[in-house]
């Protein structure tokens, strides 16, 4: 078996329990957000007079096309620095934290013409516990959760290697002149390729054999892995399995992997986790299409396996900057979620952190009064977290006769979900006639979004009492109740005796009275006003 040979850093002073903590930091995605944001260093090591280091005078007329973008370079080693720094601007604006991300650049010529630019990273880690140390993470990732450096400064965490056989676009702007590429789209595309989107799976479907070269700086010895996989690889899901590949048989693996639409990114399990939530499906929820109704973003899985193109893309319908396809596109917010399923931390404005409580709340839900003059009264909506698009809940009365709600749709936005929206409810039927209180509920029905954390969510309906403002008509001199007799049997009952007063000597009417008194009260119940079934 061929074996790579990789590191394995282990915590300074680390027992199982820090250990333990330290992996679960490195895990998890959801953290407190930064004030700063990463930087990300570029070692140009190109020769004098190539690439980079070009030293070739642009003509006017190109000067004056990349300063119409942002690029004021005078030669074409300064355009492509430029370009290169200003793509890496765009990504230290979504990465929150204080760590370096080096990276060396340089352009060189492939063998394989069609090839535009590759990434390497120089060195991958296993950092965590003794049990996962099969699970592999690039530098950059592991120094981001460990809060300091795991290897030398002189140490690229990744290298980037441009084609120089191709035409590229050094602008800033979107507007690509034609046969051409984008040259900052590209280069985000490629870092982000080093922060993670790599996978180790082979051509066979199997997972290499590693050797970890393990140290803790007071220490060092090696450890054989039979199967080391990366990060990346631990969130593949074969559709037609049911399963995670990393859980598959190799034939298996490599089925999924050249199914074309079947391989997916599912976020939900990390290691050492049972299950989580995924902000990758969150922001799936954005796309249109290349995601699975499930809301899983489809791979890049061509019926030929492509080492270094397969997986490690997602599929190119998704209208991503991580599609297989050239020119990209600039949106960025797919990839992002994905990062963090592995564990970026990604600053996020305009879009919620995952595994957040989703609901609807409604106060009160019971306890209203409106009258039939017009009186009115009001209950709240709120949603419980921050929604990645518009939801929209319609609601109505089940019996506009009674009373009828102000709205009959309320619509939170990413934008003002915090804020509770009022409804007032305003009691109808002012008919003259004194008809006693009747009770309706105002029904708020399933909400429509594409977020699917909220689409369909059902939330609690509200009872409401319409009472009537009509007054009572004065009653007549009660009847007087007759003499009581010892053959009565009642005992003086009272009450029950006065009430039943008139019909003492017709016995046979008394069903009547109570058939009467029981559509009474079946014509004054709410039947029409129960709450929902949830």
């Amino acid at each position: 078996m061929n074996k790579f040979r990789l590191f394995f850093v282990e915590p300074h002073g680390a027992d199982a329990l820090s250990v333990g903590f330290l992996f679960f930091l490195l895990s998890v995605f959801s953290v407190v957000p930064q004030s700063t944001a990463v930087t990300i260093q570029f070692l140009y090591t190109d020769v004098p007079g190539i690439g980079f280091n070009d030293s070739t005078e642009l003509t006017q007329e190109d000067k004056n096309l990349l300063a119409g973008s942002g690029n004021n370079a005078s030669t074409l080693g300064e355009a492509r620095k430029n370009a290169l720094e200003h793509a890496a601007r765009l990504l230290e604006s979504r990465l929150p934290g204080a760590n370096t991300i080096r990276v060396e650049a340089f352009f060189k010529s492939f063998e394989e013409e069609a090839i535009v630019a590759k990434t390497r990273i120089r060195r991958i880690l296993s950092f965590g516990p003794r049990e996962l140390l099969h699970v592999g993470y690039p530098p950059a990732l592991a120094e981001k959760i460990a809060k300091r450096e795991l290897l030398d400064e002189s140490i690229p965490h990744l290298i980037m290697e441009f084609s120089k056989g191709l035409d590229f676009y050094y602008g800033f702007s979107d507007e690509t002149p034609p046969f051409s590429i984008n040259f900052v789209t590209l280069a985000i595309h490629e870092i982000i390729h080093g922060l993670g989107f790599h996978s180790s799976l082979q051509e066979d479907g199997s997972f290499p054999g590693v050797t970890l070269d393990v140290t803790d700086g007071t220490r060092n010895f090696s450890v054989d892995i039979e199967q080391w996989q990366r990060i990346y690889d631990v969130q593949m899901y074969s559709e037609e399995d049911g399963e995670f590949v990393v859980d598959l048989e190799p034939s298996s693996r490599m089925r999924a992997a050249t199914s074309e639409t079947g391989l997916l990114w599912d976020g939900t399990v990390r290691p050492g986790e049972e299950s989580s939530c995924s902000y990758g499906q969150r922001m799936a929820e954005l796309k249109s299409a290349g995601i699975d109704s499930d809301g899983r973003p489809q791979l890049h899985a061509p019926s030929t396996f492509d080492r270094g193109s397969s997986i490690t893309h997602v599929h190119t319908d998704t209208d991503d900057i991580m599609e297989y396809l050239y020119p990209f596109p600039r949106d960025m917010d797919l990839s992002f979620g994905m990062l963090r399923d592995m564990g970026w931390e990604v600053s996020d404005e305009g879009f919620p952190p995952s595994c957040v409580a989703t609901g609807i709340t409604v106060t009160p839900t019971s306890g209203l009064v409106t009258t039939e003059d017009g009186g009115t009264a009001t209950f709240s909506v709120k949603l419980e977290s921050e929604p990645i698009s518009s939801v929209r809940i319609p609601l109505r009365s089940n019996d506009p006769d009674e009373g009828v709600a102000d709205t009959q749709v309320l619509e939170f936005t990413p934008g003002n979900w915090t804020m509770a929206q009022t409804v007032t409810v305003t009691g109808v039927n002012d008919d003259g006639e004194e008809d006693g209180s009747k009770r309706y509920v105002i029904l708020l029905e399933r909400a429509e979004s594409r977020d699917r954390f909220y689409h369909g969510f059902n939330p609690a309906d509200v009872l409401v009492t319409n009472r009537d403002n009509d007054p009572e008509p004065e009653d007549p001199a009660p009847p007087q109740p007759p003499e009581e007799t010892a053959e009565d049997g009642s005992g003086g009952g009272g009450c029950a005796l006065a009430a039943s007063g008139k019909v003492r000597n017709r016995p046979e009417s008394g069903a009547l009275v109570l058939f009467l008194a029981a559509l009474l009260l079946f014509s004054a119940a709410p039947w029409k006003s129960l709450p929902k079934e949830r």
